[in-house]
């Protein structure tokens, strides 16, 4: 199984990870690190670090989902994930990707394919739809 951790500024990985359990239940070998404000940057270093680290030694690769390209939580990520072989960073994360992820984690175990998996389901998860109402010609009614 590949194991994930979910990182992002203030209450954006525990809110998408409620979100998450909500929707699917609580996973196992998922890590939740928030970047809180006002938090020393170099604590948050080590908790991502440790995190990598265990989930390193007990999973077949780590995937790290970021909120955003370029902040303090990628970056800490990419740091941490430097120092494994079987590790990979996403920027980006959103609900639909997550969910996706982990139920194919559980049978997937090549982690480029899982990420590859990943962002392409967090793409086609950002949609436009357009409500249209239509009349009920019988009824003279406006239904969806």
């Amino acid at each position: 199984m590949i194991g994930c951790i979910l990182t992002g500024h203030g209450s954006f990985a525990p809110g998408v990870y409620g979100a998450l359990t909500m929707i699917a239940g609580e996973q196992d070998f998922f890590d939740v690190i928030a970047f809180e404000d006002g938090q020393n940057v170099d604590d948050f270093e080590e908790k991502m670090k440790q995190a990598v680290k265990q989930l390193d030694q007990t999973c077949e690769g780590v995937l790290i989902f970021s909120d955003l390209l370029g902040g303090s939580p990628f970056k800490t990520a990419m740091i941490a994930a430097q120092d494994f072989d079987a590790v990979e960073v996403i920027a980006g994360a959103n609900l639909p990707m997550l969910i996706e992820t982990i139920g194919l984690r559980y049978a997937n175990t090549d982690l480029e394919q899982l990420t590859q998996q990943a962002i392409t389901a967090g793409q086609t998860g950002v949609v436009h739809p357009k409500l249209v109402i239509k009349e009920d010609e019988e009824f003279g009614e406006e239904g969806i």
